[in-house]
């Protein structure tokens, strides 16, 4: 089954690209498919609501949403990138 995963930034630009491919890559390595989307924190709310994330990703502080939530800020870094991803998957692969 394929995850949807919504990553935002201040801007919904560069980062929250840069972001998501990574997240893509790491997840297609470990044989999971995934689509990501990317917007700005002061959209996610809304689109958590209207799209239904399996997880939201972001490099800055999130408001509360309704799905499972990551800081993803290590994959920009590189600091703490392995506890990211451990993360990740955990949520994803949770029955």
């Amino acid at each position: 089954m394929s995850k949807f995963i919504l990553v935002a930034c201040g801007t919904g630009g560069v980062t929250s690209k840069n972001i998501a491919m990574k997240i893509e890559q790491f997840l297609k390595k470990k044989g999971i498919d995934c689509r990501a989307d990317t917007c700005k924190v002061v959209e996610v709310r809304a689109k958590v609501e209207a799209l239904k994330p399996d997880l939201v990703a972001s490099a800055t502080k999130l408001p509360e949403v309704s799905a499972p939530a990551v800081s993803a800020a290590a994959l920009l870094t590189g600091v703490g990138v392995d506890k990211v991803y451990h993360e990740i998957y955990e949520i994803l692969t949770r029955e």
